[in-house]
């Protein structure tokens, strides 16, 4: 056993555990602290094996201010959003990339200002993936892929982006039910896959994975939410009707990573994307409720006469049930792939995604919804992610009390979050081929004065700007009309 004590300005005590690395045939143990204050720490080394106990004498270092936001974690002043470590808001815009990754897919990432990038610990290819597995033999862990991940972490932090890390995909839990990877993952040679929940022996290797995870990974600031599985109900376990040893697993896994992680990394699990797979119970127990989302999978077709707007529907109502129930950050952490209500190359596909993004903003979800996947999303859809993130970006999700407002408008679906003296939202016609002149009447605002500012999110150009008054507790703002008429237009308010 390898660790450190680390003694911060503040006087909190800190243990970070070391680990080994011989990538590249390194063959060295490491420790690696990132520290959250400034100031002056104290630190002791403390070596144990079955020759005995050893430490070192105590040591210094100087913390100096930096330019870098930190981790990201759920905010305590708005819970339903997330904050970076220093207290800068933080939210999510991203893609589901879970192999075939290479520089190419990291850069289209910084280009577009996407910040979240989410991939599995799988064997289906590219730069990390096509390595291996992290646990290829039993408690021992590929130093190739370790290195990868390591090298991967390091590009996002150039870029600001964090990761989103699957660590039990349903394929490794699974040899009867879909995408069966059961005899990839060591474990097969112990137990059977119904037990892999519950087995105690299979749980000490699992936590001496995760500290080697955390050890390894979690001081990076791009190291951003564990995803302990992916879709449960794709595993045996599950399907065959083990429900209260995964729930229990999943908040012993909780438990874990609360305790033993120092820098506090939320944590994630899932279902897959049918309509009847929301689970209160899984949501309770982790820190980001997440659902997939895939609506050939069941979801209603609100208005049969226009698909697009049930499309648009199901992601505004399923982003409004999470605000509703729980006082936490909820993603969406798969959506779309080919199981949408159109095929990847129909143009509605497209309109379609540009319409989920934008209606699950204003419905009160953390990110983007994390579409499935990569390949799926042509050149006009990244350059619709980096508009969204532009609008974003100037919003402080994590320091205000944003909540949805009382919206109205004739022939147009409208969505508001706001304070009571700033807003934000997006209308989408729902009667024409555009917004233009449509009035929008909002409620909760204070009394008093208003600058709106209109954005075209189609090209994040701004469409208008204009003052307007806010008169028992009623704000009614006018679309402008468009040069080029739009279905959809999106907006800010703030007092002056």
């Amino acid at each position: 056993d390898v660790y450190a004590l680390f003694n911060t300005p503040s006087g909190k005590e800190i243990r970070i555990n070391a680990f080994y690395d011989d990538y590249l045939e390194a063959g060295d143990w490491k420790l690696r602290f990132s520290p959250s204050e400034t100031g002056r720490y104290t630190y002791r080394l403390f070596v144990e094996d079955a020759g005995g106990k050893g430490s070192s004498e105590t040591a210094s270092f100087e913390a100096v201010e930096s330019g870098h936001h930190g981790w990201i974690r759920p905010s305590r002043v708005n819970p339903h959003y997330f904050t970076h470590d220093d207290g800068t808001s933080w939210y999510g815009v991203g893609v589901y990339s879970p192999w075939r990754n290479d520089m190419e897919r990291f850069e289209t990432f910084a280009e577009h200002d996407a910040n979240l990038f989410a991939i599995w610990d799988i064997t289906y290819g590219g730069f990390v993936n096509g390595t291996g597995l992290i646990e290829e033999e039993l408690g021992r862990y590929n130093q190739l892929k370790c290195g990868r991940i390591d090298s991967m972490l390091s590009i996002f932090e150039v870029n600001d982006i964090k990761l989103m890390y699957a660590i039990w995909p349903h394929d490794l839990f699974s040899e009867t039910v879909w995408a069966a990877q059961w005899k990839q993952n060591p474990y097969s040679t112990i137990i059977d896959v119904d037990d892999v929940y519950c087995d105690p022996l299979v749980w000490e290797y699992q936590k001496k994975k995760y500290r080697y995870m955390i050890a390894r990974f979690g001081h990076s600031r791009s190291m951003g939410i564990w995803e302990l599985i992916n879709e449960m109900n794709g595993t045996d376990g599950w399907a065959h009707g083990r429900h209260s040893e995964c729930y229990a697993w999943v908040e012993k896994c909780q438990q874990y990573f609360r305790e033993n992680d120092p820098y506090g990394h939320p944590v994630t699990a899932s279902f897959s994307g049918g309509y009847e797979e929301y689970r209160e119970e899984l949501y309770e127990r982790i820190d980001i409720p997440n659902i997939h989302v895939y609506p050939a999978q069941g979801w209603p077709v609100k208005y049969p006469e226009d698909t697009l707007r049930s499309a648009m529907y199901n992601y505004a109502w399923a982003s409004r049930r999470f605000w509703d129930a729980f006082d936490k950050p909820a993603i969406f952490g798969e959506a779309g792939a080919g199981l949408a209500y159109y095929q990847v190359r129909d143009e509605k596909y497209h309109i379609s995604y540009h319409n989920q993004i934008w209606a699950s903003l204003v419905n009160g979800l953390a990110s983007t919804p994390v579409w499935w996947d990569y390949p799926v999303l042509t050149e006009g859809d990244w350059d619709q992610l980096k508009i969204l993130s532009g609008f974003v970006s100037e919003i402080d999700f994590a320091n205000r009390p944003y909540r949805p407002l009382e919206a109205s408008a004739s022939g147009t679906d409208l969505y508001v979050m706001g304070t009571s003296c700033d807003a934000f939202g997006w209308g989408r016609s729902c009667t024409g081929p555009g917004t233009g002149s449509s009035l929008f009447e909002i409620g909760g605002l204070e009394d008093g004065d208003y600058e709106v500012t209109w954005t075209d999110p189609w090209t994040g150009e701004q469409a208008g700007r204009e003052k307007a008054r806010s008169k028992n507790g009623q704000l009614s703002i006018r679309v402008p009309a468009l040069s080029h008429p739009r279905p959809d237009i999106a907006f800010r308010i703030i007092k002056r």
